[in-house]
């Protein structure tokens, strides 16, 4: 059964570590000057700063780490400190039972998005797609984030959005990072996606591509079953000067739920550019009238 964790409060501890690259110190250590000076204490785990490669550690230390802030009752709040990639090396190693024994805060985005919709799937814990330890200085979007962490509720005005079709629907939210969300498919660690609320976005990747993974979430059953469909930024869409693809973001998202008549909005203030509202992913959620709301579980 979905639940949220409990709200952070000022003098609350919040725990970081690395789940993906590896991140420069001068970053956390920033970041760790401001979120105190806001009235919060924080632990850093020693993971944070390990570098093998690109990333943060390897996949055991990784899980360790998340199992130990789970695991450690003064921590109230676990930030990633910041995205990247190969947080799916983990996802073998967490202890599940573990977290659904000691649930909290779990926040971040883009790489995180395989534990957020798997932790969510394996424990019911609600996880908050949202910014990184590393952002949280100047980020735009800062106080709406801890307003989300310390209330678990907050409508959302989507109404300044692009309204690609109207309507209303209700269902839990999932999704994330579209790439990421796409290697959740054939894996145990895969939500239920019946009549879900399914956000998404990305950066960096080609238009054909994007069109290729919205198509194998169609031909999958997952956009088949979904009752709406939130689409954020994708940032810096690639294309070829040469041999233009031909189809936009926006043509490809109707086509892929053609046979649909769910609401679907796009340019939704999140993803990898400036704005990136906090969402909790696992929450009933309810699209009406442009504006997003949650429902505390029963």
């Amino acid at each position: 059964m979905a639940h949220f964790p409990l709200p952070l409060k000022k003098g609350d501890t919040i725990g970081v570590m690395s789940t993906s690259c590896w991140v420069e110190e001068d970053d956390v250590l920033k970041a760790k000057a401001f979120i105190e000076s806001k009235g919060y204490k924080t632990y850093i785990h020693p993971q944070t700063l390990k570098r093998v490669g690109q990333v943060a550690g390897t996949g055991q230390e990784k899980a360790e780490a998340l199992n130990a802030l789970f695991a450690n009752p003064d921590v109230k709040a676990i930030f990633s400190s910041r995205g990247g990639n190969r947080a799916c090396t983990m996802m073998d190693k967490i202890d599940f039972d573990l977290i659904r024994q000691n649930p909290k805060i779990l926040i971040g985005y883009s790489d995180l998005t395989i534990l957020l919709n798997a932790i969510y799937k394996m424990t019911g814990l609600i996880g908050y797609h949202g910014p990184l330890f590393r952002e949280l200085e100047n980020h735009p979007d800062y106080d709406q984030c801890m307003a989300m962490l310390s209330a678990n509720t907050g409508a959302i005005d989507l109404s300044g959005c692009k309204i690609v079709r109207d309507g209303e629907a209700e269902g839990v939210l999932l999704g994330g990072n579209l790439s990421l969300f796409q290697t959740l498919l054939g894996t145990p660690f895969l939500p239920d996606t019946r009549n879900a609320i399914l956000i998404l976005e990305d950066v960096g990747d080609h238009i054909s591509r994007y069109d290729r993974m919205l198509c194998h979430l169609k031909n999958a059953g997952v956009l088949q079953n979904i009752s709406g469909l939130i689409i954020g930024s994708f940032s810096d869409i690639k294309d070829s000067e040469n041999r233009p693809f031909g189809f936009s973001l926006k043509d490809i998202v109707l086509e892929h739920t053609d046979s649909l008549t769910i609401p679907i909005i796009m340019d939704a203030p999140f993803g990898h550019e400036d704005r990136l509202i906090t969402l909790p992913i696992g929450a009933t959620a309810l699209l009406k009238n442009g504006t997003l709301s949650f429902k505390a579980p029963a």
